[in-house]
């Protein structure tokens, strides 16, 4: 900014005393370029660098984690580095937010983490990712007598130790509730109607549909 001032004063000094030829355009020309080069210079540094996030996970007993599956927002898996992960993002690709989101889990153990990052000046920044069990999972399915194969409405099912949140088939015999666990994890499920035998059985959460059957007493 110094330098477009000066190049300014330059000018309005010359102009006053009406001497601005050749040689006194060439001389402002060259204080502007000089006051350019930095600000240039500083662009393309910005546009060239990379940040080098390195990410390390632990589990919920806040041990480190060796086996996660670690990706981030802006694409990509994360390489493996001593302690953990690291993702080489150059600022090009920074988002226009500047928030970086970097995703962990141990799908073996249902478990899952995130952390969310701000990109500012600093090119090796450092983020830990907390694993928890992952509980998002939902259940659904149809609750059918044995005998006709017909649905039964009214029928209450309930995730065996989340009995409070149990649902009541409604017409078509269908139901969906929370399974407090992931997607494709075991969960005990429980369904009865007055006049049948109530039952339970182990089935999947997520895009597995159960088809209960209740016997007639």
């Amino acid at each position: 900014m110094a330098a477009f001032a000066i190049a300014a004063i330059l000018y309005l000094v010359l102009k006053r005393r009406g001497t601005v030829g050749p040689i006194a355009w060439a001389s402002i020309l060259a204080i502007v370029l000089l006051g350019l080069v930095p600000i240039l210079a500083s662009v393309y540094v910005d546009r060239t660098a990379i940040y080098r996030v390195r990410v390390t996970v632990l589990d919920p007993q806040q041990s480190p984690v060796d086996d996660a599956k670690v990706w981030s927002s802006v694409g990509g898996e994360g390489k493996r580095v001593a302690g953990g992960w690291q993702f080489d993002i150059p600022a090009a690709a920074k988002p226009v937010d500047g928030k970086l989101t970097v995703y962990a889990a141990v799908p073996s153990a249902f478990l899952t983490g995130r952390c969310e990052l701000q990109l500012t000046h600093d090119r090796n920044p450092s983020l830990v990712v907390r694993l928890a069990r992952d509980s998002s999972g939902t259940i659904r399915g149809i609750v059918i007598d044995s005998v006709s194969n017909e649905a039964i409405v009214g029928a209450r099912v309930s995730v065996v130790g989340y009995e409070s949140e149990a649902v009541v088939t409604q017409a078509g015999g269908n139901f969906q509730l929370p399974a407090h666990a992931a997607k494709g994890q075991q969960v005990r499920l429980h369904w009865e109607r007055k006049g049948y035998v109530a039952d339970s059985t182990d089935h999947p959460a997520g895009d597995f549909p159960a088809t209960l059957t209740l016997h007639r007493k």
